[in-house]
């Protein structure tokens, strides 16, 4: 018992990986620049390698994704339910991709700014975890 409560203690005592670390774990997938109108655009994906999910990040605007589908190698395609905004802080979003891992050819979806979203343009960027 007096040895299960040290092993607690000393992996509570050690530290939380940089964000650097963290972030090495999500490889660059592919990136657009989107206008302030709204409109569909898709991301030709540029990773090789399969994986088990994917996370947008959205920057310089508040952004609204939805209809968004994914289509892999296999081509099979995956919509994940519901739409997701990217306002204020909250600038990114993960989705677990059914099944195992697998690879990942291109992103389409549609998009719309926020009201009071900014003026410009915004960069979708897109993240996958093997």
């Amino acid at each position: 018992m007096l040895r299960a409560a040290l092993v607690a203690i000393v992996l509570f005592a050690l530290p939380a990986p940089p964000a650097a670390v963290v972030q090495q774990q999500w490889v660059h997938l592919g990136s657009r620049v989107v206008g302030s109108g709204g409109d569909r655009d898709i991301i030709r994906t540029a990773g090789e390698g399969r994986f088990k999910r994917i996370r947008f990040l959205v920057e310089g605007g508040d952004l609204e994704l939805f209809d968004v589908m994914i289509s892999f190698a296999d081509g099979k395609t995956f919509s994940p339910a519901g739409r997701f905004s990217f306002a204020g802080n909250l600038r990114s979003r993960v989705v677990a991709l059914p099944g195992g891992a697998r690879v990942i050819r291109w992103i389409n979806f549609f998009y719309r700014r926020l009201p009071g979203g900014g003026p410009g343009k915004a960069i979708v960027r897109v993240y996958g975890r093997r």
